[in-house]
């Protein structure tokens, strides 16, 4: 079976979650006998060494007439089954759409809450973006505007899930949840809406490692979307408290100058930024409890990642597929959104316990978290394309 996976930019993984992904799918579908393509428009060059052919359209503007000759040309000469679409939430949806080759299926993917931006929206535009007077000033405005902002985003939604109701393809969700409302929008059968996890890629682990008093994140330093003000708020309120722990910031992005200067101002003690790394499970081996903040999200890999090496983990209840990776109480704690004082209450509670008393939920996180195995989540796949083809 001939796949390829279409993306913007370069599937590198260390880029992003996305690409993480696409490259753990694809390595293992090479080693099952697919052949495997990757196809951008937007890639810039790099180091990374990629496991499969890439092909670059010739131009960043979809709206050419050049791609979609190259892309149908493409699809014929390398005889295509499957097109994995990674941008499904976005504009390459409709570009992907314009197949001219019979029997070529299309899986959208949506890689996040489906309407999670439009639900969050008025905290994300109250976000300040910098701590500048303009900035705040701006903030007044999309205030006022907000009512016609969430007008406008609507109105895209409803476009893009008609238009792939017009076009038919598989449309496949991180989670059960999400479908529901979705098919409020999209009316297409039954059988084209999926629901496959992201994957957990680590190892099974024989014997819970020794923990730190350490509350660990790991993600994308961009508060729009990770909130993480919201965490160095919270471990403000805390790190007096209890002295002996600390916060590990695990990542980088375009806020992290930001966060380091608001924790030096406000003297926030035990507060340590390690940048990006490619082995994030050193420190989740070394956690008690990671954490997340966001506003939104679509199946964070971060959480079960970190359950994989028993860490506990507490989230917002920002999206609903939150309740497919924690039970509360018993493996974790889901805490309602903005509710930023009960995240303080279960944190103290955590932080409070002896190691003993931890293993409970450390053993319940582990357990939970091999669920989505990455072997699991492929078959997944591999069931999926048998019943395209």
């Amino acid at each position: 079976m001939n796949i390829v996976f279409a993306y913007p930019t370069g599937l590198n993984p260390q880029k992003g979650g996305v690409e993480r992904i696409t490259d753990i799918i694809a390595k293992i579908l090479l080693k099952r006998g697919y052949t495997i393509f990757y196809l951008n428009w937007e890639r810039e060059q790099d180091n990374y060494e990629y496991p499969v052919p890439v092909i670059d359209l010739p131009s960043s503007n979809l709206e050419d007439p050049n791609n979609l000759e190259v892309y149908n040309r493409f699809l014929k000469e390398n005889r295509i089954d499957v097109i994995i679409n990674q941008h499904g939430l976005y504009e390459g949806t409709y570009f992907l759409s314009q197949v001219k080759i019979q029997n070529v299926k299309i899986i959208s993917v949506l890689h996040s809450d489906p309407f999670g931006y439009y639900d969050h929206l008025f905290a994300d535009l109250m976000t300040l973006r910098d701590s500048s007077i303009k900035e705040k000033v701006k903030r007044v405005a999309r205030f006022f505007l907000y009512r016609k902002v969430k007008k406008i985003i609507h109105r895209s939604l409803v476009n893009h899930y008609t238009f792939i109701q017009e076009h038919p393809q598989y449309v496949c969700l991180l989670s059960e949840s999400y479908k529901e409302r979705l098919e409020e929008y999209c009316d297409l059968p039954d059988n084209y809406f999926i629901s496959i996890p992201n994957p957990n890629t680590y190892e099974n682990i024989e014997i819970i490692p020794h923990k730190e008093p350490i509350l660990l994140f790991v993600g994308r330093l961009d508060n729009r979307s990770k909130k993480l003000f919201t965490l160095i708020d919270i471990w403000y309120r805390l790190c007096k408290l209890y002295p002996q722990w600390k916060l590990i910031i695990v990542g980088d992005g375009p806020d992290v100058g930001i966060y380091k200067s608001l924790v030096k101002s406000e003297n926030i003690k035990n507060v340590y930024f390690e940048g990006s790394t490619n082995s994030p499970e050193y420190y989740f081996n070394q956690s008690t409890v990671v954490c997340l903040t966001s506003e939104s999200e679509g199946f964070p890999m971060v959480l079960i990642e970190g359950m994989k090496y028993g860490c506990i983990p507490i989230c917002y209840d920002s999206f609903s597929a939150v309740d497919d990776i924690i039970d509360d109480g018993v493996n974790g704690y889901v805490i309602p959104f903005n509710k930023q004082n009960e995240y303080i209450c279960k944190l103290r509670y955590l932080m409070s316990l002896d190691d003993t008393s931890l293993c409970y939920m450390r053993n319940n996180a582990i357990k939970k978290s091999e669920l989505y195995d990455i072997n699991k989540v492929v078959f997944e796949w591999e069931k999926l394309f048998n019943e395209l083809i």
